[in-house]
């Protein structure tokens, strides 16, 4: 069952929410910039994958490129993956009650992003997520890997179509930096996935990741295959995540926002990539 979000390009579904959530400025403490110059990176690095954003953390830039693929040809699919699962306790994901597995499996089915679909996807998929130790990536496409196992996938079809873009805090390069990817032996389960970081300021990812309100609560396993409806009470974090959401959904449509992304995106080294090239120039109109 899919968790409940509010969809922000059907205001009609927002109602009176709108004028509660009130209005804000995504320009504000720079959000806007840092947002634009990392989102330019991770469409580069997807190279015209289409793109999964994992967990809370990347909501942000659902909203924005949500706006900023409406109305684009043949722009990526976004989808933004409800998952809340650091670890997986002492027992690992063996543990957790068949019956809120199958539901998970449902909703990644129900969001197009179950292992059957992704194997014969005409487009690779792209995993973003904010990645500090890899916990939560291991999670997710280790769930994937028992999702084909029971569905009798071919494993290899998908991991050959993943791709994963990790979003990491931006630090001095040196021989000794601490590479995620290279301490990781579940990577082992993915060996043809590519695998980028998307460097950002400090304050942008910190921000998105431990201080700022999100628009859903946290989807971990207790919450899998449960009945919420959207009756719920809406809390003020809510309503503030939600009005920024509405915000940077409104600023993608911008066709000065556009021209200022697509101008990052030729910047970047993958501009040599055809698909990259077309999106930019598609997405600058």
């Amino acid at each position: 069952m899919k968790p409940f979000r509010w969809s922000i390009t059907k205001r009609e579904q927002l109602g009176t929410l709108i004028e509660q959530a009130g209005k804000v400025d995504p320009r504000a403490y720079g959000l806007l910039r840092d947002l634009r110059q990392a989102a330019a990176r991770v469409i580069a690095f997807a190279d015209d994958a289409n793109l999964a954003f994992i967990g809370r953390t990347p909501e942000n830039f659902f909203d924005y490129l949500s706006g900023v693929f409406e109305g684009v040809d043949e722009a990526p699919s976004l989808h933004l993956v409800q998952f809340s699962l650091r670890w997986a306790g002492p027992d690992g994901l063996a543990a957790i009650d068949p019956e809120k597995l199958d539901a998970f499996f449902a909703y990644l089915k129900e969001e197009g992003v179950d292992a059957a679909t992704i194997s014969s996807a005409d487009r690779p998929l792209a995993l973003v997520d904010f990645v500090a130790h890899g916990g939560t990536m291991k999670n997710f496409v280790s769930l994937l890997h028992m999702q084909a196992e029971r569905d009798g996938i071919d494993w290899n079809a998908v991991q050959r179509r993943l791709r994963i873009i990790g979003l990491r805090v931006r630090t001095h390069n040196s021989p000794n930096t601490w590479r995620w990817q290279q301490h990781q032996k579940w990577l082992d389960m993915i060996p043809d996935a590519i695998i980028k970081n998307v460097s950002a300021p400090g304050r942008l990812l910190y921000h998105l990741a431990n201080d700022q309100p999100k628009v859903t609560y946290s989807f971990h396993p207790g919450r899998w295959g449960q009945d919420e409806g959207q009756g719920r009470t809406i809390t003020d974090d809510q309503l503030k995540a939600l009005a920024l959401a509405v915000a940077l959904y409104d600023a993608g449509k911008d066709r000065a926002e556009r021209t200022r992304l697509a101008g990052f995106i030729t910047k970047s080294r993958e501009m040599r990539q055809a698909a990259t090239r077309r999106l930019a120039s598609r997405i600058k109109g």
